[in-house]
């Protein structure tokens, strides 16, 4: 894909200059804001129409409808991000395909400010995934309309607290949509019995209701004690009509007011690059018990393979979160259990 700057930033003004007219803008204003000449205003444009975005060109100059602008995530819609960003329209999985980058270590990530004591995170995004991957390798349904990306970021920390990092993430989504969605800020009562309040459910579920709005996913390189490759994977539901009823999406809360996938984008990876700023995520798990569902109610903890592997599952109250982002459960005779992982219901 497009890792160019200049071409990124001609593609992304471009887009800019033509979705903030209502009427054709003329190509001598267009090719001067662009600073480049009508020909190779002329070879953008076609690119531009190769790639989906359906132009119209009449003797006024050039027109982008705007019922027909296509809502994708190019790295070019994504600026000041893009040069970071490597896009597909179909893949397996954004996480595998992350992975398998960072394993080559190639020159374009080390140029991008990807490695080095102040490592930038790196995105691997896709309109659609055939093997979106969940925890314990269960499948993520990704049909086009949602938002499905890895965060890749080469940092070394300690491994006992890595797990603020997929809180954060959930967190900071959640900051996000409440932002650009204020319905969501509200919790259901007497008085707004059908308040859409959107809450996150240890480890990884974001939800609106008891319905899975979105989800993080966690992978890591470790050296020892250290972990060297965090990979965050995050999958939202935007417009993509859910198949399992215990999912929703956005546009099936707010319909047609739903901003395009991109604005939402942007926004959330402007608040999470400023989060992750701070390498042991301090504020991580303050910000998480801000939004959790889980804390103080009754749970169920199921382990995968646990009767194989021999670990019994138990029930209790949530009643706190440890330092790297554990469950703490009390149990029935009182007694403290530290959860690092598992299926809480």
């Amino acid at each position: 894909m497009v890792n160019n700057r200049l071409v990124i930033r001609h593609r992304a003004k471009a887009l800019d200059i033509l979705r903030s007219s209502s009427k054709p803008v003329p190509i001598k204003t267009l090719a001067g804001e662009l600073g480049i000449t009508r020909v190779a205003l002329w070879k953008l444009i076609r690119k531009l129409e190769e790639l989906g975005y359906p132009i119209q060109a009449n003797r006024e100059g050039y027109h982008l409808p705007k019922e027909q602008d296509p809502d994708l995530l190019y790295p070019w819609e994504l600026e000041p991000y893009g040069s970071r960003i490597e896009w597909f329209f179909n893949t397996s999985s954004t996480m595998e395909e992350a992975k398998k980058l960072f394993r080559s270590n190639t020159p374009s990530l080390q140029k991008n400010g990807m490695y080095g004591p102040d490592s930038k995170p790196f995105y691997t995004i896709a309109e659609t995934q055939t093997v979106g991957r969940g925890r314990y390798q269960r499948t993520w349904e990704s049909p086009l309309g949602g938002i499905y990306l890895t965060l890749s970021l080469h940092r070394t920390v300690p491994l006992t607290i890595v797990g603020r990092y997929p809180l954060l993430a959930g967190a900071v989504l959640v900051e996000t949509l409440q932002a650009l969605f204020p319905g969501l800020s509200r919790v259901p009562s007497f008085h707004a019995p059908n308040a859409k309040g959107i809450s996150l459910k240890w480890p990884n579920d974001i939800l609106v209701g008891k319905r899975k709005l979105g989800g993080i996913l966690l992978d890591i390189e470790v050296e020892g004690d250290m972990v060297t490759d965090i990979h965050l994977g995050i999958g939202l539901n935007v417009r993509n009509r859910a198949r399992d009823p215990n999912a929703v999406s956005l546009i099936e809360l707010f319909g047609h007011s739903v901003p395009p996938r991109r604005e939402i984008l942007l926004q959330y990876l402007t608040r999470l690059e400023r989060a992750l700023s701070e390498p042991y995520l301090k504020t991580a798990i303050p910000l998480w018990k801000r939004f959790t569902s889980t804390l103080g109610k009754p749970v169920r903890i199921r382990f995968p393979e646990g009767r194989r592997a021999g670990l019994a599952g138990y029930t209790g109250i949530a009643v706190d979160l440890g330092p790297g982002g554990e469950l703490v459960v009390q149990t029935a005779d009182g007694s403290l259990r530290v959860v690092s992982h598992g299926d809480c219901y």
